[in-house]
């Protein structure tokens, strides 16, 4: 089961350089990026264990067999937080062997659930108190980390704002894509929108002083969302656990199976995005 949206974007129109992209990547045109999102992944602690009837290990793996078949050639796959539910170093063991099996490169930002220092080193570009920003030809992909530590709500610090403000206005003719865990804008869920990105209107008036198009990527809602707000798209994915009820005051399970999102993006000015459940 899969969902295909096509949208339009404008072209970068000349490269600028941060941080480059593995070997694998720059094997590619950076005219075209292409890369898989997931997220919230609740990894526990044990390859046997269990998180609301869900054997999260098993579900995470399911998802990126499907990604490896069925994308083969991506860039790199890009994981919004919530990788652990407990934060422990043996939860992170746990991604660690989920990973390796595959010769992709991995970026990640943290969630809520996760311990930040323990997720950089199995993901060594996980931001910590300053942005990251990967430099990819004509595009851009800038990692912030949103978490507080024992608060399920996020913020992003005065500091990583002003790096954001600093790298947009350094990099007008790229495309950047910027990935965060919270949500940024309302998702119609009052107990999500509770819990949602603090300062997130200190955060997009940032990104739309930007001449550019920016797409942004989040997690923590556990279901699929896209909206344009003038130039910036949001975009969240499922999880590859358990689901959420959109559109809920209160949290409801949603039924649908474990997710990931294809995401496609070109210098002629084309987005194509899909959500593939994995029954």
């Amino acid at each position: 089961m899969s969902t295909l949206a096509r949208e339009r974007f404008s072209a970068p129109s000349s490269p600028r350089s941060t941080r480059s992209i593995s070997s694998k990547s720059e094997r590619r045109s950076r005219d075209v990026l292409r890369f898989i999102h997931i997220t919230d992944t609740h990894l526990l602690d044990g390859a046997d264990d269990t998180f609301h009837r869900i054997n999260t290990k098993q579900s995470l793996q399911a998802v990126l067999a499907h990604c490896a078949a069925r994308y083969p050639d991506a860039d790199f796959w890009l994981f919004t937080g919530d990788i652990s539910q407990t934060g422990a170093q043996k939860s992170y063991a746990q991604f660690e062997s989920a990973i390796r099996e595959y010769d992709v490169p991995v970026y990640c930002v943290p969630g809520n659930h996760d311990t930040p220092q323990l997720l950089q080193q199995v993901a060594p570009e996980c931001p910590l108190d300053s942005i990251r920003v990967i430099s990819l030809g004509r595009f851009s992909l800038v990692l912030i980390s949103t978490w507080i530590a024992n608060e399920h709500h996020g913020k992003i610090s005065q500091r990583c704002l002003t790096q954001l403000r600093e790298h947009l206005q350094n990099s007008k003719d790229q495309l950047n894509v910027v990935v965060l865990h919270h949500p940024p804008v309302p998702v119609n869920s009052k107990w999500l929108d509770e819990i949602a990105l603090q300062n997130n209107t200190d955060f997009v008036q940032i990104l739309d002083n930007h001449p550019g198009e920016v797409l942004v990527l989040f997690g923590h809602v556990h279901q699929s969302f896209d909206q344009q707000l003038n130039q910036l798209r949001f975009l969240s994915t499922p999880s590859t656990c358990h689901q959420f009820k959109p559109n809920a005051p209160v949290h409801l399970p949603d039924p649908l199976p474990p997710a990931y999102r294809f995401v496609e993006l070109d210098t002629n000015g084309c987005i194509n995005t899909r959500i593939h459940h994995i029954q």
